[in-house]
């Protein structure tokens, strides 16, 4: 119920010519985690630049349409922008896709997740139970096990010899987490199904595993048994199981998850703080400044003083800066300020 939403009445500037904001001006949302960044690089944007409105809705929720009248306000097409703290759901993008004539959203990353802190975007990371030796595991290697469509060609494993643990030929490969997949994707999960599981037009589908539990107990289950392999956020780790280093391909380098290489965007399952926009958006010109704000130097000083959230890396940061400015009709590159 909208009424159940924190209504911030906030000031952008500088809307410029051709913006065709409505009077109220530029109006969006936040998820609740993200509130209290999105609320300061707002307050400190108003602050340089007074004299432009814009309704910040903050509902309380996951950032999910069904559940969040704000979002779903995003989707329809009655606001121009929305945060997001994962990846987009599939029923919000069918949504987005039925009220833009099949158009998808512009996601453009303006954060990163807190890597290892519960609830902040940590970093997906797959678990194994830590008495096991598999060293490393590559896209191909994670396709085959968690789905039955195998994009990435990799072949059936039966057993941990066919992912390089040779001692361990004959001993099965325990698949946990189904409960994660089964019904309604979890946020982790559709990282790894659209990342990993899937090529760009060509879906990948879960491996059906019934009576393997769900995220809520994954790393206990996979902590007790020595042959189990599962996937949890960096913040949910427990003794008794070990992060795999994942790498993109079966010859490209492992990588750890670690703060440094996740601030660094090398670690695969990293997740990011998303700013979605309508590819026909109004208030063009106050959008770009705002998103241009948040991607400077004080937006990025704000994420470090006043957020669990990681800045961007540089290339990170040019590579958004540069989606803003592709969509809204400006290449200049990114400013100091």
């Amino acid at each position: 119920m909208i009424s159940s939403l924190s209504l911030l009445s906030l000031s952008l500037a500088l809307a410029g010519a051709g913006d065709q904001c409505p009077g109220t001006g530029m109006k969006g949302s936040a998820p609740i985690i993200a509130s209290g960044l999105v609320s300061a690089w707002v307050q400190e944007f108003v602050s340089r630049n007074p004299g432009y409105p814009v309704s910040l809705l903050t509902p309380f929720g996951p950032p999910v349409g069904a559940l969040d009248p704000a979002l779903e306000s995003f989707l329809e097409g009655n606001s121009d922008f929305a945060f997001l703290t994962r990846e987009i759901a599939e029923r919000d993008l069918a949504t987005f896709r039925r009220m833009h004539s099949g158009q998808e959203p512009i996601v453009i990353p303006v954060a990163g997740g807190a890597w290892n802190r519960f609830g902040y975007v940590d970093a997906v990371a797959i678990i194994v139970n830590a008495t096991n030796p598999v060293r490393r595991l590559s896209f191909r290697q994670l396709d085959a096990i968690f789905s039955v469509t195998r994009r990435r060609g990799g072949p059936v494993t039966s057993d941990w010899a066919g992912l390089g643990v040779k001692a361990w030929r004959g001993r099965p490969v325990h698949l946990i987490g189904g409960g994660a997949w089964s019904s309604v994707e979890s946020a982790r999960a559709l990282t790894i199904r659209r990342r990993v599981l899937s090529l760009p037009g060509r879906p990948g589908v879960w491996r059906t595993t019934s009576g393997t539990g769900s995220e809520a107990d994954m790393v206990d289950r996979v902590a007790a048994d020595p042959l189990a392999i599962g996937f949890t956020g960096m913040g949910h780790l427990k003794a008794g199981v070990r992060v795999v280093p994942i790498a993109k391909n079966d010859r490209g380098a492992a990588i750890t998850a670690t703060a440094e290489t996740i601030r660094a965007a090398t670690y695969p399952l990293a997740r990011t703080v998303d700013l979605l926009v309508a590819p026909e958006m109004r208030c063009k010109a106050t959008l770009r400044r705002f998103a241009q704000f948040i991607l400077s130097d004080a937006g990025e000083a704000i994420i470090e003083r006043a957020s669990p959230f990681l800045s961007l890396s540089p290339h990170a940061r040019r590579q958004s800066w540069r989606d803003i400015g592709a969509v809204t009709n400006d290449r200049r590159p990114p400013t100091r300020r």
